[in-house]
């Protein structure tokens, strides 16, 4: 048996592979698509997103879902930037949509395109680099240590509360060994994308890793619920008018003083693992507008495996006259492996299956 012959036989055998990159910011993974993609057309990033959409759904559906990977694996395509200064866009999908932005993704995007030498470093302590999303540019800073990535910084895209203390009413919703739930309040916040807020104590459900699968069944409920109960809409951007993801969060007494603490629920039951980049986002905007946190003070955001990321309030702006802010989040990310995906003519799950 001659195993040198297996990567030239692969590329001669399937051609059309697809090249990803993937990596985990805290904990959650992201699969970050460096080839493959034909040239997405689109004078902007959300332009780029439709024709990804329209035209090579079936990517995401196989990056995405089993037997390549799971419900609660994030991946994104790498491609050129629409607005001036940008360095590179990134389209974000998951087994279910296409997320409007994710945190955790961008966090690990910039870091594998710097350790993997496609974005240059030119010495120094830091890197500064402009991602292009379908939700507005973001920019970012990497913390470099003896010339690798140590964390990667990004200020989110503005940032502002729908809606405060709102009745949500879940009358009839159990979570498995839990007491039946009742009337509750909610706060909608926008990143994006739309957040519903549950403080933990309203459902009875402490933010724990065993508690997950509860977390998941309650969370997929209550976004159903809140795009029933519920009308958001983003002043500027009329595509962006549905709940996509809930955040479960708390506060934890430590040693080192309070931290927060949640857990976020969004597409085909998926559980982020990390503290969830925009989350982290959508928890500082609703603290700000509370009068909770100050501009600049540090929070740090913990998930329930104890991850973090540590944010601040860094600007105050407004989105079509609604009180906004802007918040730059703090994470790293280490990525796990190089991947040539392909599809064999004879699969018999060419749009992968989920579970």
């Amino acid at each position: 048996m001659d195993l040198t012959r297996i990567e030239a036989a692969f590329a001669g055998r399937w051609p059309g592979e697809l090249l990803t990159v993937d990596s985990h910011t805290a904990g959650e993974g992201t699969r970050l698509i460096v080839g493959g993609v034909p040239h997405l057309a689109g004078m902007t990033m959300a332009q780029k997103r439709t024709a990804f959409m329209e035209q090579h759904d079936r990517i995401r559906l196989l990056l995405t879902r089993e037997p390549r990977g799971h419900r609660d694996l994030l991946a994104a395509v790498v491609t050129e930037p629409c607005t001036p200064g940008a360095d590179f866009g990134l389209i974000y999908m998951d087994a279910k949509r296409y997320p409007q932005l994710c945190g955790h993704a961008t966090i690990g995007a910039v870091t594998t395109l710097i350790e993997c030498g496609a974005l240059p470093v030119f010495g120094g302590d830091e890197v500064r680099v402009v991602v292009d999303t379908p939700s507005g540019p973001m920019p970012c800073t990497a913390r470099m240590r003896a010339g690798r990535v140590e964390s990667v910084a990004f200020r989110s895209v503005p940032a502002f509360v729908w809606e405060q203390n709102a009745p949500l009413d879940l009358t009839g919703l159990q979570p498995r060994g839990c007491p039946p739930l009742g009337m509750v309040h909610a706060d909608t916040v926008c990143v994006g994308g739309f957040f519903v807020m549950i403080d933990e104590r309203s459902v009875g459900i402490e933010l724990r890793a065993d508690n997950g699968p509860r977390l998941v069944e309650l969370g997929m409920r209550i976004i159903e619920e809140a795009n029933r109960q519920f009308t958001v809409r983003h002043p500027l951007r009329g595509d962006v008018h549905t709940v996509d993801v809930v955040e479960f969060y708390g506060s934890r007494e430590t040693t080192e003083g309070v931290v927060g603490v949640n857990a976020v629920v969004y597409g085909e039951a998926h559980l982020d693992r990390s503290p969830c980049g925009t989350g982290t986002t959508a928890k500082l905007a609703l603290l700000h507008r509370r009068g909770e946190l100050a501009a600049y003070q540090p929070y740090v955001n913990r998930s329930f495996l104890g991850s973090t990321f540590t944010g601040r309030v860094v600007e105050e702006s407004l989105v079509g006259g609604i009180p906004a802010v802007v918040a730059e989040i703090e994470g790293s990310a280490q990525v796990t492996g190089l991947h040539r995906f392909v599809l064999d003519e004879t699969d018999p799950f060419p749009q992968g299956l989920l579970l």
